[in-house]
């Protein structure tokens, strides 16, 4: 053998030993670091059990999950019915799954709006959420006629390997969980807050009437429409049933989001087994799996994200006004879900600069280009003139010291403070390396609910692909999807990195990173022998450790028996929420009639049936305030009556210590703090009022 193709063969093995160490390392990296879930299992695995399986009460997760299927289909039938005027080019693509996944997103982000009008004449009503469904279902009961599905083939199935095999069932393994998970009560913090508690406010009014005192019903919330529907739904049946119908609707961006990004990497001519490669990706992110279970809205927003650079990527190569109307629709569908979705805006100006450099009549596809991103504007707009009407700043409650907005419960200092707070996140406001190490922080250290370790986890497996996406980007000619791609990747990843590193916030360019990387990984494997085993050994790997730390996290929570009806909502609730029995205590043992002041309780506005008052985000606000404007407790609780409040619910536990107390103000010296602290302990720890009281909790009676 000549001595050149010798030294090519060592180069070309030596690369994929390189790559190999490299990957496992990462990945037992990531191990070190998961000693909390994924070292538990063994343990964890026993909440999945003590006591019956199955009961009644499975019915009502039974109606909540049909529920959310005639929410899907009405998708998919207003949807496709839109699709049939605006989309003739659509039906060349190669992929059956793409064309349904956009559809269905299509008609998600109609229906949205439809709902958002919906409440503002206030038909937040069952008669309303029935005659949505009827119709909706009646237009996907329609036959689809058209060039694709005349023509394809959707015999999926036929024809697999083994080893496609395997990785459907690992992609299929976190969907079902999160499934799950989704069916029962929610847990999570910000869905306690408003993702769930601001649909439920809005059908008690049958509205969108704001909410006093809940800041984020002044957010754009074209997700939480879906809920006020499933909700309404499901309410028909039991308030648990609407519950479980709301938490599998959110629940379906993650099917839908990994057909996109299958399909999409078919499209592209990716072999089926990448492809499925690189959807396991997506879905053995942990966090991922978080969202999708727990009511959050970062899958929707990543659906409408990646579904808009599709668009975008093909009106790059062959511009039609078709793909321009499906980039204002996506885009505008992100803008009603959540305000960073302005830094892709910020990504696809760019993309648009660049495509009309390169063209003759660059005046033309420049204007073309922002006119999409009008239209995108124009179908969110109803959102931010809402809160602009209300407030006088369409962005409220954020950016107050630049465009000033007021509401009851919120001002520029808070606003300030919130920014402030968002900065914690990556741990960047004390060591500013951590920009520079991101990419390995967030892979490895990463950890849910500490906001120095970007609270999530998003696993090692595009950490161990990054390397080989920039070799690919720099050796070797990729397809110009994937290098638009990858350029908006790390447009949206720099945004990312200066304002808040939450991991949830990265889901948006997690599938066209998998696309990205499975592609660079096909196109150097041509030139390197050996790689693309190596490779595709180290993304199962990866996977197979996130997969592990999803199932850990099904554990915790253990929702399996509440969905089936073995266990009781009430049991479920107080398994995983400590605060919950004192929740009971007050639905319960209270009148109606009687307001709640709520402190440090999580923000959970969703699982009290009494009227309250709670300061939003800041949640010792109003206390502290009153603290010091206060000499007694007495005077305290005189100033709480006069709120109109009868009783305060406060998580106390570090209150009283004054080296970690939030009451202690640094300006005032030790003994004035120490007497303000001792006035906020009689009153919160009033015993001669107190009917329910903990190291943690105490519940008192102010008159």
């Amino acid at each position: 053998m000549p001595a050149r193709a010798t030294d090519k063969q060592n180069n070309n093995a030596m690369a994929a030993i390189k790559f190999a160490v490299f990957a496992v390392v990462c990945i037992v990296s990531f191990l070190t670091y998961r000693g909390s879930d994924v070292g538990q299992l063994q343990k964890l695995l026993g909440n999945l059990g003590g006591g019956p399986l199955t009961g009644e009460s499975a019915f009502d997760s039974l109606i909540g999950f049909m529920a959310a299927i005639f929410i899907f289909q009405a998708w998919i039938g207003f949807g496709r019915q839109v699709c049939r005027f605006i989309l003739p080019l659509w039906v060349e693509s190669n992929s059956v799954w793409l064309v349904l996944a956009g559809s269905t997103a299509v008609g998600a982000a109609t229906w949205s709006v439809i709902w958002f009008f919906l409440g503002l004449v206030g038909l937040y009503t069952p008669v309303g959420a029935i005659a949505c469904i009827l119709i909706g279902n009646a237009l996907f009961a329609l036959p689809a006629r058209s060039a694709k599905s005349d023509n394809v083939d959707y015999r999926y199935w036929n024809g697999k390997s083994i080893s496609d095999w395997i990785l459907v069932t690992f992609g299929t393994f976190p969907i079902i969980l999160a499934l799950l998970a989704a069916l029962a009560p929610p847990t999570a913090k910000d869905t306690l807050l408003y993702h769930l508690a601001v649909p439920k406010a809005f059908i008690a009014q049958n509205s969108t009437v704001f909410i006093d005192g809940n800041i984020a019903s002044y957010l754009a919330l074209g997700t939480e429409m879906h809920s006020v529907w499933a909700l309404l739904l499901g309410n028909l049946v039991s308030a648990r049933a609407g519950e479980a119908a709301a938490g599998a609707t959110t629940f379906l961006f993650l099917p839908l989001l990994l057909l996109v990004a299958y399909g999409w990497a078919r499209e592209i001519g990716i072999t089926r087994t990448w492809s499925l490669i690189a959807t396991l990706m997506v879905a053995a992110v942990p966090t991922a799996y978080h969202v999708a279970s727990s009511g959050y809205i970062d899958l929707s927003l990543a659906l409408f994200v990646t579904f808009a650079i599709y668009a975008l990527t093909r009106w790059w190569m062959e511009p039609s006004v078709v793909w321009l109307i499906l980039i204002g629709i996506f885009l505008g569908a992100a803008l009603s879900i959540k305000l960073t979705s302005v830094f892709v805006l910020a990504a696809f100006v760019l993309i648009i600069l660049v495509r009309a450099r390169g063209a003759e009549n660059a005046g033309k596809v420049a204007i073309s280009g922002f006119a999409a991103l009008l239209l995108a504007g124009a179908i969110a707009s109803p959102w931010y003139i809402r809160t602009w009407a209300a407030t006088g700043s369409p962005v409220f409650p954020f950016y107050m010291s630049i465009w000033p907005g007021k509401a009851n419960g919120w001002d520029v200092e808070r606003s300030n403070l919130f920014q402030g707070l968002n900065s914690q996140y990556g741990g960047v406001d004390v060591n500013k390396v951590n920009y520079l190490t991101a990419p390995v922080k967030v892979s490895i250290t990463a950890q849910p609910e500490q906001a120095e370790n970007y609270d999530g986890v998003l696993g090692v497996a595009f950490l161990i692909g990054l390397p080989l996406l920039i070799w690919a980007l720099w050796k070797f000619d990729l397809p110009v999807e994937v290098k638009i791609c990858a350029g908006i990747a790390a447009i949206m990843y720099l945004f990312w990195l200066f304002s808040s590193e939450q991991l949830r916030y990265l889901l948006p360019i997690v599938p066209i990173l998998a696309i990205a990387i499975v592609a660079s990984v096909e196109k150097i494997g041509e030139k390197i022998s050996g790689l693309k085993t190596v490779a595709q050994f180290a993304f199962i790997a990866a996977a197979i450790c996130g997969l592990l730390t999803t199932f850990a996290w099904f554990c915790m929570k253990a929702p399996l028996r509440v969905v089936l009806g073995g266990e009781t909502r009430d049991q479920y609730l107080a398994r995983n929420l400590d605060y919950y029995p004192y929740y009971q205590t007050i639905n319960t043992e209270t009148p109606q009639d009687a307001k709640v002041w709520l402190i440090n309780m999580r923000r959970d506005t969703y699982n009290i049936d009494r009227p309250i008052f709670s300061d939003y985000l800041f949640e010792d606000w109003t206390l502290r305030k009153m603290l010091s404007e206060s000499s007694s407790a007495q005077e305290m609780r005189t100033k709480t009556a006069a709120m109109g409040i009868k009783y305060v619910l406060a998580r106390h536990d570090f209150w009283f210590d004054y080296d970690r107390s939030t009451l202690v103000d640094d300006k005032k010296s030790r003994s004035e703090n120490d007497a303000k602290l001792k006035i906020a302990k009689d009153f919160i720890l009033d015993q001669a009022n107190t009917i329910k009281a903990d190291a943690k909790f105490s519940l008192v009676k102010v008159f």
